[in-house]
């Protein structure tokens, strides 16, 4: 674990951040990325930072429950890492100057993923009260049917019967990860041909009974955990698709329908009507680039959490563009995170180091500090954050001016979920 404070044993009461890196559950790290130092976040926020490691992959999230009550929890022991993580912090955080009671749990992509598993793992209630999912509103975990055939054919993949399975331990790392990624591809495409779609399958939590009893989509999650505040949101791009095929920068409007059609075919001009309303004045090339695979999802969550009438939760999409090689990254994947940790001068080669990142990364540090100080973000600079709510839509647009909007794009998500993205 890593922790960032401005005082030990000072007897002062902070608020706790802990960070929960990206990278699915099957990589990255705490200290991956520039953005994730916490120092600036700590001195400018007064609050305490953590951010820690946990197991990965074959290492964290093995189902070996199929070959008894040994294994019973071993599909999960990565989420039951950080519910360990999380205790830590409730025990020791007030000998560096942090709150056990004030604690908010945050992260981005996988990390967001980990928020979201955090919040339906009853093991974990208590030892947080606020949480954030920045691009990560993973709603579905690995049903145990499938973590299950994964763990049994990762033990024929190493020639291991019934008995051997503890050997696992004295098996290669490499050698174990490589079954590991085998036994997942051949299982996936099984769970293909019976309609099993998660998010991400393979490495990710399971339903296992014990660790996760439910779907973190099931509302009785949210009802559980109705007193607890939520930020949700995602970027504008993600995984921009004019970043990695260079002839969409300049595409006109007749190409664009041409690919356009191949999916959509008869409803192509709905679906341009439905973005026109959203993004009016758009480029063709943005027909392509904004973002449908983790809006919807992270909208789904926040009516989920919306129904439960409990704490209020605060939507935001962050639509700031990068001028990096050309503005070729616009509003990609991670590219809040030096914002969210203050650390653009960290991030220059992300976010160019402009003026405008800088004051728009003072604005929204601040709002992320204001929650987890006391479940508000509001800050100054930015207009009023208004509680998200079905009936109101309202998402805060995070940009050079920021604004909020409310349902701008309810028409365009409504059209894109009868097209559901299919998961990694």
């Amino acid at each position: 674990m890593n922790v960032w404070t401005p005082g030990i044993n000072d007897g002062e009461k902070r608020p706790v951040m802990v960070w929960l890196h990206g990278g699915g559950y099957s990589a990255g790290s705490g200290q991956e990325l520039p953005a994730y130092d916490g120092t600036r976040l700590a001195r400018k926020g007064d609050v305490v930072v953590v951010s820690l490691n946990h197991r990965l992959n074959v290492l964290g999230f093995l189902d070996l429950s199929a070959f008894g009550a040994k294994y019973a929890k071993s599909g999960n022991v990565g989420l039951l890492d950080l519910v360990a993580a999380l205790k830590w912090v409730k025990a020791n955080i007030a000998s560096f100057g942090g709150d056990p009671d004030n604690v908010t749990i945050f992260g981005q992509s996988g990390g967001g993923g980990k928020v979201t598993s955090l919040i339906a793992t009853p093991s974990a209630k208590g030892l947080f009260q606020k949480a954030i999912v920045e691009s990560g509103s993973l709603l579905d975990a690995m049903d145990s049917k499938y973590s299950r055939r994964i763990g049994i054919k990762v033990a024929e993949l190493l020639n291991l019967k019934a008995g051997q399975i503890d050997k696992m331990q004295d098996i290669p790392y490499d050698e174990l990860l490589d079954a590991g990624d085998r036994a997942v591809a051949m299982v996936k495409e099984e769970a293909k041909k019976e309609g099993f779609y998660p998010s991400l399958f393979g490495w990710a939590p399971t339903v296992d009974g014990l660790v996760l009893p439910l779907q973190p989509s099931d509302p009785r999650v949210y009802e559980q955990t109705k007193d607890i505040p939520m930020i949700i949101g995602t970027t504008q791009n993600e995984f921009t698709a004019s970043t990695y095929f260079p002839a969409l920068r300049g595409i006109s409007m007749d190409s664009a329908k041409v690919m356009l059609q191949k999916k959509y075919g008869d409803k192509t001009n709905e679906f341009l009507a439905d973005f026109a309303k959203a993004y009016p004045g758009y480029k063709p090339q943005d027909l392509f680039d904004v973002d449908f695979i983790f809006r919807p999802g992270a909208i789904k969550q926040a009516t989920l959490k919306a129904a439960a009438k409990g704490a209020p939760i605060y939507m935001y999409l962050f639509g700031w563009q990068s001028p990096v090689l050309d503005g070729i990254l616009r509003s990609t994947h991670c590219m809040e995170l030096p914002f969210v940790f203050d650390n653009i001068y960290r991030s220059r080669q992300m976010t160019g180091g402009g003026e405008a990142a800088y004051e728009l990364a003072d604005r929204m540090s601040n709002a992320w500090i204001n929650f987890a100080k006391t479940g508000n973000p509001d800050a100054k600079g930015l207009p009023h954050w208004e509680p998200y709510t079905p009936e109101s839509g309202a998402t805060m647009y995070f940009n050079n001016t920021s604004e909020i909007k409310h349902h701008h794009d309810r028409a365009l998500m409504e059209f894109m979920n009868s097209f559901p993205f299919r998961g990694f």
